[in-house]
This record gives structure tokens, sequence and C-alpha cells, in this order.
């Protein structure tokens, strides 16, 4: 991802920022999925422990 000041100096190809974008998009998308996974384990820990 170029910063603020690259895109300041160099410009930006639209082309290339909206592929960076959706495999950010994609990154943060299983990066979720995975939390959400572990979230719903430790969930399930917890029930077992506090009966």
């Amino acid at each position: 991802m170029p910063s603020a000041k690259e895109i300041k100096d160099n410009g930006i190809q639209m082309g290339e920022m909206n592929r960076i974008l959706v495999e950010k998009i994609e990154e943060l998308t299983l990066h979720m999925i995975r939390l959400d996974k572990e979230n719903k384990i430790l969930a399930n820990q917890i029930k077992v422990l506090t009966k």
C-alpha cells in the first residue's frame, strides 16, 4: 500500500490500487473468520467451565 507521500509525489495507478484494496479486504475477511471461529471455541469452553 503506497503511503500518502508516495501518492502525492508519484500519483496513483487506479487499477493497481483497486487490486491492493481487494487483496487487503480478502486478508481482513479471512482474519475475521478465523477470529470468529476462535471466539466460538472460547465461548464454548467458558460455558463448560462455568457449569
